[in-house]
């Protein structure tokens, strides 16, 4: 009697593991924009940071989310204006709050066409990891990178809200 050959099984190893997106500012010293909506300290990292520009004229779009402002034009280029406190704070947001809005500036978010409206610059400074309590898993809102404890102040991620502003989703979702 001939023995049964064994029978040889492939395995194919599992693809590796999408790494979590490290941010480049999540090493080391970074500086970040610390910018004002009603009220509230916001801040991005500077390296982040696409641009600042005046607020200008805006075109408003029919069919487009509350919290989109409307379109901008800078030489040649479209910023699509976000209502920011709307954005990040929309539990708050209401017609009192809408008529005290003095919106000045457009902060632009990195290489993208959206710009976060914003009422007031107040300053940039240098930031230790440290200095930031880490948000470590996704939440209510997956813009929110962290909190700088010193400031109480939330900073921003700002990959993260290009990508939810492009799909076209309210923080609240």
């Amino acid at each position: 009697v001939q023995p049964v050959p064994a029978v040889q099984k492939v395995v194919t190893p599992p693809p590796p593991a999408t790494p979590v997106v490290e941010r480049s500012y999540r090493q080391g010293k970074f500086q970040a924009l610390f910018f004002e909506v009603a009220g509230l300290k916001v801040a991005l990292p500077l390296k982040e940071l696409g641009g600042i520009h005046q607020m200008g004229t805006l075109n408003t779009l029919p069919g487009k989310p509350d919290w989109y402002k409307g379109v901008m034009l800078y030489r040649d280029q479209k910023i699509n204006v976000v209502n920011t406190a709307m954005w990040v704070m929309p539990e708050k947001y209401d017609q009192a709050l809408a008529e005290k809005l003095n919106y000045q500036y457009v902060i632009m978010l990195g290489k993208s066409s959206w710009g976060l409206a914003c009422e007031k610059l107040v300053n940039t400074i240098s930031l230790e990891q440290d200095d930031v309590k880490w948000r470590s898993s996704e939440g209510k809102r997956p813009w929110l990178a962290g909190l700088i404890k010193q400031h109480m102040c939330a900073l921003l991620d700002v990959e993260a809200m290009i990508a939810l502003l492009a799909k076209g989703a309210a923080s609240s979702d």
